[in-house]
């Protein structure tokens, strides 16, 4: 069954999951609408947008101190191989150390610090940045991933909690060839519910093609700011009951940046030769 936090989406789990024979009583959190306004040619919103960011691949790795160096891009490999070879369950392979770091962009939570990327240059950051983006360390080439500063898109940490996103995200991809995937990873809190320090990524990447400068943005909301996985309460017990769900059956659901149960929030981005995807960052509109 797949639960998200506004409410149950109950056909498409009973579609999805048929063998499921359990139906938890945890309301699901669905992402809002887009902004109220029409779009460009170019895909994007019309008007103004609150932050746009630039993620360029290049040829090789970069070597400088790219630390609070906010200029509205990160660098990632041109080509790599963090693949995400389990969507919607564990991905160890990404796990956090080492040189396995490479092409993540790890998020900090600008709103309170909750269960954001656990680096000291995070919580520096935030203290003259609160509720805002920005680039903490634009370079994801190396073997420590880059960090991007971001408010929490549902600020109360708890999975089980109604929200909509206050904020929605477009981008586009730039250039003659080449595509990306973005997925959205995070670990399990401190040392992982068995012992072991699982990383879960969503089922729910995305794959964004540059077919040439007229390409237009697509919205990636629902890529980007949550991470679609699927619990298996037998063989993850303790997870499972941190997030609210059966602890007899597997459940699909949507865990939002910065929930609870999870840390270490980051973007894998894989790359096969895009050298340039554009972002922008749009707040809801005031209602």
């Amino acid at each position: 069954m797949h639960i998200t936090r506004s409410h149950l989406v109950v056909a498409g789990a009973v579609a999805a999951l048929t063998a499921c024979s359990e139906t938890p009583s945890s309301p699901s959190r669905l992402p809002g609408s887009g902004p109220s306004r029409e779009l460009a040619g170019n895909g994007f919103p019309q008007g103004g947008h609150d932050y746009h960011l630039n993620i360029i691949g290049v040829p090789k790795d970069k070597t400088a101190n790219m630390d609070d160096n906010n200029g509205h891009r990160i660098f990632v490999q041109l080509q790599s191989d963090n693949v995400v070879t389990s969507p919607g369950g564990k991905n160890n392979q990404l796990a956090k150390g080492g040189n396995n770091d490479q092409n993540h962009i790890y998020l900090c939570n600008s709103t309170n610090g909750e269960n954001d990327v656990v680096d000291a240059r995070c919580d520096t950051w935030r203290l003259t940045h609160v509720g805002e983006f920005g680039t903490i360390d634009a370079n994801a080439t190396d073997g420590d991933g880059a960090i991007f500063g971001i408010p929490d898109p549902c600020a109360d940490a708890d999975p089980l909690t109604p929200c909509t996103p206050s904020y929605r995200v477009y981008a586009r991809a730039r250039g003659s060839g080449g595509s990306a995937t973005i997925t959205t990873c995070a670990d399990e809190t401190g040392l992982g519910f068995d012992g072991t320090d699982d990383v879960w990524c969503g089922s729910n990447g995305i794959t964004l093609y540059a077919k040439g400068s007229t390409k237009k943005a697509s919205d990636i909301t629902d890529n980007l700011l949550h991470m679609t996985i699927t619990v298996n309460g037998v063989t993850d017990p303790q997870l499972a009951g941190c997030l609210g769900t059966s602890l007899t059956t597997s459940t699909t659901l949507d865990v939002f940046l910065f929930d609870r149960c999870f840390e270490n929030y980051f973007w894998n981005y894989d790359n096969n030769g895009l050298k340039n995807l554009e972002i922008r960052f749009y707040k809801a509109p005031a209602a």
